[in-house]
């Protein structure tokens, strides 16, 4: 469990405020089941989810993943938090995300309900976007839970 959050933390700051370098965060969402290509739901709106403010504030950084259900209209019925590091930190800023989202279907099948599980990393550091960016992508290859 250390380990996996040391290393985590190897790779971005902690505090923002106190670091002049890291002034630019990042969202990276990874769809784990189904993949996006099979998927029925998709994001309505697939722009990058934003960085809860509540954490943004606190300089926290962290990953978590969720099982979403979205029902057959489209709406997301429930969020259920999978693991996450820091542990529970991140779930009611994420689920407030992932609430908002609208979906529709891609797959042209008649409208069911799916379950997903999605992964969102928050990652802040970086002098650039295009290096918050890079940052976020490494952390995401790295395991989300304690």
């Amino acid at each position: 469990m250390k380990s996996q959050i040391l290393k985590l933390m190897s790779i971005l700051p902690l505090v923002v405020a106190v670091n002049a370098n890291a002034n630019h965060a990042d969202v990276k969402l990874t769809h784990l089941e189904p993949e996006e290509t099979d998927a029925l739901w998709v994001r309505a709106k697939q722009f990058t989810p934003r960085y809860p403010m509540k954490l943004a504030m606190k300089g926290i950084v962290g990953c978590g993943v969720f099982k979403v259900i979205v029902d057959e209209s489209g709406k997301t019925d429930s969020v259920e938090l999978v693991s996450s590091i820091p542990q529970k930190v991140i779930y009611k800023p994420a689920k407030k995300v992932i609430k908002s989202w609208e979906w529709k279907n891609a797959s042209g099948e008649p409208s069911l309900a799916e379950e997903k599980i999605i992964r969102l990393d928050f990652c802040m550091g970086g002098k650039t976007e295009a290096e918050a960016k890079a940052r976020c992508a490494e952390q995401a290859k790295l395991e989300c839970s304690a």
